[in-house]
């Protein structure tokens, strides 16, 4: 009796440290994506203009997430396709970027900190998330132009509705995030449920 209820003490202690240290990683790609830095490394080192070639699956926001748990999908599986899509757009990023830009360093330090996120470790994937997956890597597929700054909003946002419950964030967020991703449209919690910041 006794060794079953240490080696149950064990496994919750292990997922409690396993717990934290994906919590640390969010907390960090937070303060990476603050407001101020992708105005800064997104926006104004950037031409007018400027459009990044992502392919529509990379493209992922509110909406997208919000339809894909209500088809069954598991917050876990939607975890893991918000950090594979964002580690491709670094990517897409440092492939477009001339060696001396100045949002080059940024990018890839986020680039980093996305590949710790994973570190190995891959939920059960549904036929769904498998099919996003995999049209990322057919190349040449259907591409569209997107701001920088755009796809990091979206990659903010979507950290605040999919980890806020879990790492207990309170994200600083400016009115315009608030309109577009409401409190609230956090899979599997309520409004209700949802503590304010």
């Amino acid at each position: 009796m006794e060794r079953g209820v240490i080696f149950l003490c064990i496994l919750i202690l292990a997922r409690t440290a396993v717990i934290r240290e994906k919590c640390q990683i969010i907390e960090l790609i937070s303060l990476m994506l603050s407001y101020e830095n992708r105005i800064l490394y997104m926006h104004d080192y950037f031409p007018i203009d400027y459009k990044l070639p992502v392919k529509y699956e990379e493209i992922l926001q509110c909406q997208n997430i919000t339809s894909l748990f209500s088809d069954g999908i598991t917050v876990d599986e939607l975890r893991f396709l918000w950090g594979i899509v964002n580690e491709n757009i670094l990517l897409s990023m440092l492939r477009a970027l001339p060696e001396r830009h100045p949002s080059r360093s940024y990018i890839n330090d986020l680039k980093n900190i996305f590949k710790k996120l994973h570190n190995g470790i891959q939920p059960e994937l549904s036929n769904t998330i498998n099919d996003i997956l995999a049209r990322l890597l057919i190349p040449g597929d259907r591409v569209k132009g997107v701001a920088p700054k755009n796809l990091l909003d979206d990659c903010f946002r979507l950290l605040d509705v999919l980890y806020q419950e879990e790492c207990d964030l309170c994200l600083p967020r400016s009115h315009s995030e608030d309109v577009l991703c409401p409190n609230g449209t956090v899979p599997g919690f309520s409004a209700a449920q949802r503590l304010p910041c």
